[in-house]
């Protein structure tokens, strides 16, 4: 379901727009689950955290061969919940196991893969964020620790760098694009929140938060500014951050949420952060979440609420906006989850945005499907122009009767690129154990499909 903000001329479109979509001269993908099934081990949370990688095939073609799920409360044998990255590479029948990343530093209770983000570059970078250190604030300082992935068909994984943060659970949400990445202490300064962004040198082959003064920002107020992260690159020494903030109060609503877009100070300087652009939802109300998940391409940004009502009841939703013909950004259109719309369902609890394809994928943890109640749903929407207008139109995602568990949690993470999408279950289980956790890859139906590349 969408709302959208409408002028004489654009009901017009509007309704020529619906008479298209009632004729069926566009329509949604159908996407099925691959029947290969991803189970983790009793308590370790497989799919927390979930992204996908690159690599070059034998005509040296750049390919999707790489995808990395978050565990962050495995065991490595000697350290409990210290947390890991499983990988997986292409398989007979979808995807196969390849391998583990554990931190370089790694720590019982730090839960490594809480947080998770990948790039075509090579670049991995994972959060830790209950990591304690002694040069930092002791409990819950936090770390970020940053990988490269060669992309061969033999998995080879390197450690790169480490950042130790200073309390605020350092690492709680990550992003990365090309040489850009950014992390985040949502719990910093009792709960404002801080967001870091950091530039990779290939020379010294370090992660720096650059100019010479940091590229930090910090919220107010208790907002958990950084609760979600992402990040485009523009330039050599230029990026737009995007940073939500759920707890951000709005005209008097608590939790009405915020999300903000930050670009480098160009004046190095000065340094720090500069606030391009500030967030919310339309007509925002308490307890909307607004800023839970965020996402960026080069048209659109993106941002979940999953408290946001429907008029049936608290369903979620995402909103878009586009720059402004001068300065920030203007609201363009909330979509609502289409049926199975469960209130409660915490649509936007996750996002990822697939710049390649005009396509964003939508995480509904709490979703009830026909067979279980509170299993989780993902949606995909994908754009189409009509008339020049950009519509999106939802693919609902879910493993309809396969084997699952109420309160599984799918949707908890989720990406996707061209063809594929994954999803991941932090909360589904083997009978008679607890959190193992799964993820899932969906390909549209080649016999509905619309075929994009």
């Amino acid at each position: 379901m969408c709302r959208e903000r409408h002028s004489v001329s654009d009901h017009i479109l509007h309704a020529a727009l619906c008479l298209l979509l009632l004729a069926g001269s566009a329509h949604a993908d159908t996407w099925v689950p691959l029947h290969q099934e991803w189970l983790g081990t009793n308590g370790f949370q497989l799919g927390a955290s979930i992204a996908y990688g690159f690599g070059m095939d034998a005509l040296d073609n750049m390919v999707l061969n790489r995808v990395y799920v978050g565990e962050p409360r495995a065991t490595d044998g000697t350290y409990p919940e210290c947390g890991a990255v499983a990988v997986y590479v292409p398989g007979t029948g979808g995807w196969d196991y390849a391998g583990v990343i554990y931190a370089n530093q790694r720590q019982a209770g730090a839960h490594f893969g809480a947080s998770l983000a990948a790039t075509a570059a090579g670049h991995i970078v994972v959060g830790a964020p209950d990591y304690n250190s002694v040069n930092g604030v002791g409990a819950g300082a936090g770390r970020v620790e940053f990988f490269y992935d060669s992309g061969l068909p033999a998995l080879n994984i390197s450690y790169v760098d480490g950042i130790t943060g200073n309390g605020g659970n350092f690492g709680s949400a990550v992003a990365v694009d090309d040489d850009k990445a950014a992390a985040a202490a949502v719990n910093a300064n009792g709960g404002d929140g801080c967001v870091s962004a950091f530039h990779y040198n290939p020379s010294t082959k370090q992660w720096y938060n650059l100019p010479t003064l940091n590229d930090v920002a910090c919220g107010s107020g208790g907002e958990k500014l950084g609760a979600s992260l992402a990040i485009r690159r523009t330039g050599d020494s230029t990026y737009l951050l995007v940073a939500g903030a759920p707890g951000q109060t709005q005209n008097g609503n608590l939790l009405a949420g915020g999300a903000h877009v930050f670009t480098p100070n160009p004046d190095a300087g000065v340094g720090g952060l500069l606030e391009v652009g500030t967030l919310a939802a339309d007509n925002p109300a308490g307890f909307d979440y607004f800023g839970t998940s965020v996402g960026i391409d080069s048209n659109y940004v993106y941002v979940g609420a999953t408290g946001r009502d429907n008029g049936a009841g608290r369903v979620g939703s995402v909103t878009i906006f586009k720059p402004a013909f001068l300065l920030g950004y203007d609201w363009l259109a909330e979509y609502f989850p289409g049926a199975p719309a469960t209130v409660g369902g915490l649509c936007g609890a996750s996002l990822g945005v697939d710049p390649q394809h005009s396509q964003f994928i939508l995480g509904c943890p709490g979703s009830e499907t026909a067979y279980f109640p509170h299993v989780g749903t993902a949606r995909v929407f994908k754009q189409y122009m009509f008339l020049g207008h950009p519509i999106w139109l939802e693919s609902v995602l879910s493993l309809g009767s396969m084997y699952q568990n109420n309160g599984a949690a799918l949707g908890a993470s989720v990406t996707l690129y061209g063809k594929y999408a994954f999803v991941g279950a932090p909360h589904e289980r083997y009978p008679n154990q607890a959190d193992n956790g799964a993820w899932k890859a969906f390909v549209p139906d080649l016999i509905f499909s619309d075929s994009f590349e």
